[in-house]
Order: C-alpha cells, then sequence, then structure tokens
C-alpha cells in the first residue's frame, strides 16, 4: 500500500513539473483557459464546495441508519441518601423510619440503538441536501465560466501591451537610425543640431515609454498567472501570434442560447426552497423511532468488581413524539421562505431581462468595434504609405525633420489604435460569449 502510494504521488509531481515546462513556454489562450478551469484558486475553491455537498447528502442519508450509542457512568456516594418508608413495614403503625438506601459506589454500562421508523421530514431532508448538491455544480459551472472570463480579459489586455512595446520598439530602432543618420549630416555641417536634439528628445521618450511598458507587462503576468494558478515566480511567455491572424466576424455569428446558468442556478433555489417549506410543515407531524437498550450495573459498598455480581438489564420500545405548540416557530419560518420565494421570482425576471439587455448591448459594441476595426486597418496602410514617402523625400532632402517627425509619430499612433482596436473587438466578442452562453467555445474541447 504504501508502494502503490509513494508511486501516485511521485506521478503527479511530474505531472507538476511537466506542466511547468509547458507554462515556460509559449503559451496560447486556449492552453491558459484549458489550465486555468483545473487549477484555477477559485475553481479549486469550487470543486471544494461540491465535494463538501457530496457529504451533506451522506449526513441526511446517515439519519436513516440506526443510531447506536454506548454510555457510561460511575457514581461514589459518601453519604447515602436517606428515605423515609412508612413505620407498618415493621409493626410501628403510624411512624416514619429514616433508611439509607443504595451502595456507596455504582457502575453503570449500556447500549442504546435507535432506529426511527416514521419522520416526515427525513428524506425531504434527502431530498434538500441532493438539490443542493445539484445547485453547487451549477455554481461550479457559472464558477468555470467566471475563469474563462477573467483569463480571456487578462490574457488580451497583455497582448494588446505587448504590441504596444513592440510598437515602441520599432519606433525606437527607426528613431536610433535616423539619429544615427542625422549625427552624420550635422558633422557635415548639412543638418542643424537643433533637429538633432529633436530626435534624440523623442528618442529618450520613447525608450522611458518603453521601460513603463515592460513594468505594465510584468505586473499584468502576475495578475494571470494567479488566475489561471501558478506560482507568480515561474515564467509565463504568451503567444501573441494571435494578433496577427484575428478573425474578425459580424455580431449575427453568436446567437442567444436558453442554456443560461444564472436562470438554472435560481430555478434550483427555488426547488430548495420549496422543499424546505415542505419540510416545515411536516414538522407538525409526529415522529416513531424504535429503542433497544442494554446494559449492565455493579452495586456495592466497597469497589470489588470482581468478587460482586453485575446485573443485566435491557430495554425495548417505541418512542413517539407530538409536537403540539411551538410558539408559532415553524409558522415563522414557513412564512419567510414563502418571501424568499417571491423574491427569486423577481430575481428571475430580472436576470431575464439582464441577460437579454446584455446581448443585445454586447451585439451592438460588436458591430462597433468591427467597423473601427476596418477604419483603423485603412488608416494604418495610409499612415504607412506616407510615412515610407516622408522618409524618402527627407533622404532626398526635399522634406524637413518637423514633417518626419510628425509623420513618425502620427503612423506610431495609428498603429497603436489599430491593436487597441483589434484587442478591444477580441474582448468584445469574449463580452459576446459570455451575453449569448457559449464561453465554453473558447476551450480548446469545444473547438474541435
Amino acid at each position: 500500500m504504501r508502494a502503490i502510494l509513494f508511486l501516485l504521488t511521485l506521478f503527479l509531481l511530474n505531472g507538476n513539473t511537466l506542466i511547468a515546462q509547458n507554462l515556460g513556454e509559449r503559451i496560447t489562450l486556449q492552453q491558459c483557459l484549458d489550465f486555468a478551469i483545473n487549477n484555477s484558486y477559485t475553481a479549486h475553491k469550487a470543486n471544494l464546495e461540491v465535494s463538501k455537498a457530496n457529504y451533506q447528502v451522506h449526513e441526511a442519508w446517515s439519519k436513516v441508519l440506526p443510531q447506536i450509542n454506548a454510555s457510561g457512568s460511575f457514581d461514589h456516594s459518601i453519604v447515602l441518601p436517606t428515605t423515609m418508608l412508612p413505620g407498618e413495614l415493621i409493626g410501628q403503625i403510624g411512624t416514619q423510619i429514616p433508611v439509607q438506601m443504595g451502595s456507596k459506589n455504582e457502575l453503570d454500562f449500556a447500549l442504546t440503538l435507535e432506529q426511527v421508523i416514521f419522520s416526515p421530514t427525513l428524506f425531504t431532508g434527502i431530498k434538500i441536501a441532493k438539490n443542493n448538491n445539484e445547485l453547487q455544480r451549477l455554481r461550479a459551472a457559472m464558477t468555470r465560466e467566471e475563469v474563462i472570463f477573467n483569463v480571456s480579459n487578462a490574457f488580451y489586455d497583455i497582448l494588446n501591451s505587448m504590441q504596444e512595446l513592440d510598437n515602441i520598439n520599432y519606433m525606437v530602432s527607426t528613431q536610433d537610425s535616423l539619429y544615427l543618420l542625422m549625427e552624420k549630416r550635422v558633422e557635415e555641417n548639412v543638418t542643424r543640431e537643433v533637429d538633432l536634439n529633436r530626435v534624440k528628445v523623442n528618442l529618450t521618450n520613447l525608450q522611458a515609454r518603453g521601460k513603463n511598458i515592460r513594468n505594465i507587462i510584468l505586473q499584468q503576468k502576475r495578475y494571470l498567472k494567479i488566475l489561471i494558478g501558478i506560482p507568480v515566480e515561474d515564467d509565463l511567455e504568451l503567444d501573441d501570434s494571435v494578433t496577427k491572424n484575428i478573425e474578425v466576424l459580424k455580431s449575427g455569428t453568436y446567437l442567444l442560447t436558453d442554456n443560461k446558468i444564472e436562470i438554472d442556478v435560481l430555478n434550483k433555489q427555488k426547488e430548495i426552497l420549496a422543499l424546505e417549506i415542505r419540510k416545515n410543515k411536516m414538522e407538525y407531524l409526529p415522529k416513531l423511532s424504535a429503542i433497544a437498550t442494554a446494559g449492565y450495573q455493579f452495586q456495592s459498598d466497597k469497589l470489588n468488581l470482581t468478587n460482586k455480581p453485575w446485573y443485566s438489564s435491557a430495554i425495548i420500545g417505541v418512542r413517539l413524539t407530538i409536537p403540539i405548540f411551538d410558539g408559532l416557530n415553524k409558522r415563522s419560518r414557513i412564512r419567510q421562505k414563502q418571501i424568499q420565494l417571491q423574491q427569486l421570482d423577481w430575481d428571475i425576471r430580472e436576470t431575464q431581462q439582464t441577460i437579454s439587455a446584455n446581448y443585445q448591448n454586447a451585439r451592438d459594441q460588436l458591430e462597433i468595434a468591427y467597423e473601427l476595426v476596418q477604419v483603423q486597418s485603412e488608416n494604418l496602410k495610409l499612415a504607412e504609405k506616407v510615412y515610407a514617402q516622408t522618409m524618402a523625400l527627407y533622404t532626398e532632402g526635399l522634406a524637413n525633420i518637423t514633417d518626419l517627425l510628425e509623420t513618425e509619430n502620427s503612423l506610431h499612433e495609428v498603429k497603436i489604435a489599430y491593436t487597441t482596436e483589434l484587442i478591444r473587438y477580441k474582448k468584445t466578442e469574449i463580452d459576446m460569449l459570455k451575453a449569448s452562453g457559449t464561453l465554453n467555445n473558447l476551450l480548446s474541447d469545444n473547438r474541435k
């Protein structure tokens, strides 16, 4: 048995090592999601709630089985109690005689068995536990969707920052080449030194901005590591190729589904409340149990357990409990749960309207995001063309440094705007998937 446990532990450790090695490579969004739904801290806590609900079902079933208890007691009387007996027992009519009764040492052992024969609330309690188990599973599924949503947004936030850093690095490289070119021209007295200084200032600002973006990326990665459930000290490199192959679809591609977990959770809560009301009403009915008790008793003035006899006893019977008046306690509890049912009805209506509104908002926003991506794509092509033309003119001496710097800044801003709109489109698409109830499509198992 110990050997099996050792091998199992070794296997799990090797599995974690393989996971860490995979995360050290460039990973895609699907890989992040597949890992997160099984290993995120939120997912672990949700799974523990499901496990706890399973044991609650076992707890409810345990009350159907016989309840066996053992008890024991030892009493040593320093002074025996006195009882007044009638004098007629010894021929002294009309008198009372004080008599000390009992033994100084009393030792009792007993074994009691109780089996419920009829309890109207017992099986209803089991149904409540089973429904609560199903409720926790629904909540775990809802948590799964929240993990997918949060991880996806965090992933694209990092890609957005990475693309901005790439743009800055490209501009730094371009500015650095321009600076070297202008240094030669200053030495040849072809270009003014003040123009060279302007390029240097622009280059320094870009480098400072790049450092700030790198720090932001580090912070965003730490947050993503927490979301997917890996140590913040581990390396995490994301595959940013998705930004070069983003498929931009119109909002009509996504349809609203009927299987919304939020509504299922509320309906399950209604079922549990209805069962609890039924259980409270059944508490007005009597409860019948069978009782069996067997035991031994020792009595003696001297504590000598071997020489004195033990006296056995055995009892069987039934116990009937009939509730008569509890100060209207059960009625008050029933009224409270009936009000909670009414509140849940309103919650369901509100949630249905919210789902519909979120879907329509996401559809409209996705349509706008689609159009903005198309606009920024055309702007980027135009800005790249203008920059290439301006650079050619500047190299030939037909454009000044101001025109070139302005064109470079414009190209940089357009690149950032295009990337921002592209990432915003993907995040809006995630909102759309959530609103339509199809977030699970982002997982690799559902994309095959």
